[in-house]
């Protein structure tokens, strides 16, 4: 698949508590085709959908953002309030009304955190109308991972429990960021240097130009801004509405649903995608022999999944 010189548009969202930069490609004026929107992770922007973004626009428009605080996103309002994160899901929202109009659709697209968000904007019903797919690459549905380890920690054999302990092995990082302060010093001392290793460690190649020339204080947002949101995970109201999600049974995604799973990524074992079917019943699977950034490391032959998938779901 070729790409494209792209020139893209920069515009900005405003929701009161934040500034969301919006980057995407021209659109012809009696366009039909539904954008697309991809959404980054931990500790990224939007530049690391550049390939992305060349690859499929000749095809497709496209758009990203930032998220709040992060890259060229700011957040003006009181931050404690400004990082719940059901801000975040909504963002999501208020940037398709911007690329696609009030009531428009987008096919979603969504890394790492952008995953997690996306799963969450995807399984609101009053949201879900929003898509016309969703594809998540590197980011387990929340409810379906935490089944397989509940389902492999009550069968009490050597091999389910070593499962386990090798995700809380690759998880440490989660217990980390549940410190106060701490994180943000670390992260802090070298940002750049900081920055640079966890991609190398996640299958970003070397010399890929993303690597390249990083402003120290943009590197150090991508890696602090996002905190609050690990924070929120063993948060009381968070693990209350999981259980409430657990009484109730699962929580069917009705969005076609396209998952991209590295099965080398550095932070989540392959295990923990194994009861999503449970969740999405349109669901296509992809397995990639590569490292968490595979967006980045295997840019063609994921664009090649996205666009076909997307294709198939136009209409």
């Amino acid at each position: 698949m070729d790409t494209v010189e792209l020139a893209l548009e920069h515009s900005v969202v405003e929701r009161g508590d934040a500034r969301l930069h919006v980057v995407r490609s021209r659109v012809a004026p009696h366009e039909r085709r539904a954008p697309l929107l991809f959404v980054h992770g931990y500790p990224d922007t939007h530049a690391t959908w550049s390939r992305q973004l060349e690859g499929l626009a000749a095809m497709h428009p496209v758009a990203a953002f930032d998220l709040r605080g992060v890259g060229a996103s700011t957040i003006v309002g009181e931050p404690r309030a400004a990082t719940r994160m059901a801000r975040y899901v909504e963002d999501i929202e208020a940037v398709i009304d911007h690329v696609a109009g009030p009531g428009g659709q987008v096919h979603l697209v969504g890394h790492d955190w952008g995953g997690v968000l996306a799963w969450q904007f995807a399984g609101d019903p009053e949201r879900a109308g929003r898509l016309r797919s969703l594809t998540v690459i590197a980011a387990p549905h929340g409810a379906a991972a935490l089944a397989m380890l509940r389902a492999r920690l009550r069968r009490h054999s050597l091999a389910d429990l070593a499962v386990v302990a090798e995700q809380l092995r690759r998880s440490w990082y989660l217990f980390l960021f549940q410190l106060p302060k701490i994180p943000e010093l670390y992260l802090g001392r070298d940002p750049v240097r900081t920055w640079v290793g966890a991609h190398r460690r996640g299958g970003v190649p070397r010399g890929d130009p993303e690597l390249a020339d990083i402003d120290p204080a943009w590197a150090r947002s991508a890696l602090v801004a996002l905190l609050p949101l690990y924070r929120q995970m063993f948060a009381r109201t968070t693990l209350r509405e999981l259980h409430e999600l657990r009484k109730g049974g699962p929580r069917t995604i009705t969005t076609p649903v396209c998952l991209v799973v590295p099965q080398r990524d550095l932070a989540l074992t392959p295990e923990l995608y194994e009861n999503i079917a449970e969740f999405v019943p349109e669901l296509e699977r992809h397995d990639i022999d590569d490292n968490h950034w595979v967006h980045r490391s295997r840019a063609a032959e994921v664009n090649q999944i996205v666009h076909d998938f997307v294709a198939r779901h136009e209409a």
